[in-house]
């Protein structure tokens, strides 16, 4: 049953997460592995805490596959629901944040060696485009480096303990 408790879930862990809405889905260990294409032992050990650093891959795919949030799986942050994520269609997307997104993503997927067509993960994408709004300022040559390792960090489910964009040499936000 999920909890009525938004803050309890928020420090719930990953693996706790996943055991949830794999009990919710009334699915077994294995099922939940094949889902993503692991074992049945990744998944036991992620939700007995052993891995607290799930893999982002599998993350995104079984936020997809449940419908649910990928900050909200990695984190416990953010709405669960990932329509409602997801801002309203009428209003109007702000391109350079789109455009500073898709080089983020794209300076990710070259340093991680993932395949080029991931570019357009509507997951990835959206984790990209929260580090881009996060940090608040211009995303030029010189810190997509940085932010490169932000999103990185943020796609493996793991945030700085106060759940701030790191690693910038500026502040987030200026």
């Amino acid at each position: 049953m999920i909890s009525p408790f938004p803050s309890i879930i928020r420090y719930m862990t990953i693996g706790a997460r996943l055991e949830e809405l794999r009990r919710t889905a009334q699915l077994t260990q294995q099922q939940m592995a094949d889902i993503v294409g692991t074992s049945k032992q990744y998944v036991g050990r992620l939700e007995k805490g052993q891995n607290q650093t799930p893999n982002g891959v599998f993350l995104t795919e079984w936020a997809r596959h449940f419908g649910v949030s990928a900050r909200w799986l990695s984190s416990g942050d953010g709405p669960r629901n990932a329509a409602v994520a997801s801002p309203s269609q009428s209003e109007r997307p702000d391109f350079s944040k789109m455009a500073a997104s898709v080089l983020l993503l794209r300076h990710y997927l070259d340093f991680t060696g993932d395949p080029p067509e991931w570019i357009s993960d509507e997951v990835l994408l959206e984790t990209a485009f929260e580090v881009v709004e996060e940090f608040g300022a211009e995303v030029r040559q010189e810190n997509v480096f940085d932010l490169t390792k932000v999103l990185a960090k943020r796609i493996r489910g793991s945030q700085d303990a106060e759940g701030q964009v790191r690693g910038t040499r500026t502040a987030a936000g200026g």
